[in-house]
């Protein structure tokens, strides 16, 4: 058996996405926030001063992993320092690295360490946003160790609440608690009775771009401590270009919750497998005491339990709101390694 690792330093390459597709498709715990389209785009708009230099594990000249990575240099007391995180980095990507059919996990982590601990162009590994259910933070520092670098940090870095949605809708509110169960039900008349007929409406693909705008103005209005952030420039272009990546096949679905003739709250979706991933939300303030929000979202858990998927994930964050739809939290782990000097 022949292992061997190869670089790459252009995300475009023809074969590189068709195997790294393939890959993430026999790879069960793959998200959408991993494969080359996201990761594309995500260089293309956010990805600054980092070089990509992914890492290809083949066995046999056949593809068994693939670590999507990018180098960047940092100033530091000592100077300046290499620093490799994984594609994605840190503020718009909720699930980070590699990918490979479970089987081989443990192969493509030896075969990665081995190759950065014989790489002395790199000072520092900052692996961020890996789920600690599917091993990788594990597997990857002792293969750090193993090859005699340094395991400097191995902590939590946040949650990712997710919803069970299987057997449907009925077994999902059968899961909450009584009273969430009674105040999800209370909320939606509530809304209705107070302030209009209530609809959920699905942005049309060719509508996107204007809805997306349309959002942006209301997260703002919605979250006044987070407004900085959306109104940058490369967050208006990042969403934007989510939606030329993804609307046109409907792996991105943006919804609104009309009131009465009002935008009351706005989601955006990310679709990938039997996972429904809620992205980002919004609601009109005005409208904050009858809770629009989370009409919308317990709207969008029905929808997705009629389309059949299995989970719906709210994605990267503690809210107190998460947990009152039965969000079971799910932790990611980060992972910091030096050399030995």
């Amino acid at each position: 058996m022949s292992v061997e690792v190869v670089v790459h330093r252009d995300l475009a390459e023809p074969a590189l996405v068709a195997g790294w597709d393939a890959l993430a498709d026999a790879d069960p715990d793959a998200t959408l926030f991993q494969r080359p389209r996201f990761l594309a785009a995500w260089h293309e708009v956010l990805g600054g001063r980092g070089v990509v230099r992914s890492l290809e594990v083949r066995r046999d000249d056949i593809m068994i992993g693939f670590a999507p990575l990018s180098v960047e240099a940092v100033g530091s007391i000592g100077g300046p320092v290499e620093l490799v995180r994984f594609l994605g980095g840190t503020e718009v990507t909720d699930y980070l690295g590699p990918v490979s059919a479970a089987a081989d996990r443990e192969v493509v982590a030896e075969a990665l360490l081995a190759h950065l601990a014989d790489d002395r162009h790199w000072d520092e590994l900052a692996l961020t946003g890996l789920a600690t259910d599917v091993g990788w933070h594990d597997r990857l520092a002792e293969a750090a160790k193993a090859h005699g670098l340094l395991v400097v940090e191995r902590l939590e870095d946040g949650v990712c609440p997710r919803v069970d949605l299987t057997g449907g809708a009925g077994a999902w509110l059968s899961r909450l608690s009584s009273r969430d169960r009674k105040e999800h039900q209370r909320k939606a008349r509530k809304l209705e009775r107070d302030a209009g007929p209530v609809e959920v409406v699905e942005s049309a693909p060719e509508a996107l771009h204007d809805d997306v705008d349309a959002f942006l103005a209301q997260v703002i209005r919605s979250f006044p401590e987070k407004s900085s952030f959306f109104q940058r420039a490369d967050i208006v272009r990042w969403f934007h270009a989510l939606v030329d990546a993804f609307g046109a096949d409907r792996t991105l679905r943006l919804h609104h919750l009309d009131v009465g003739g009002i935008r009351a709250a706005t989601t955006v979706s990310l679709l990938w497998g039997e996972t429904w991933g809620l992205y980002n939300s919004s609601f009109d303030p005005d409208l904050a005491a009858l809770a629009p929000g989370a009409v919308l979202v317990g709207a969008l858990a029905d929808r997705a339990t009629e389309e059949g998927f299995a989970t719906l994930d709210l994605l990267k964050g503690d809210e107190p709101y998460k947990y009152r739809f039965g969000a079971i939290d799910r932790p990611l782990a980060r992972l910091t390694v030096l050399r030995k000097r």
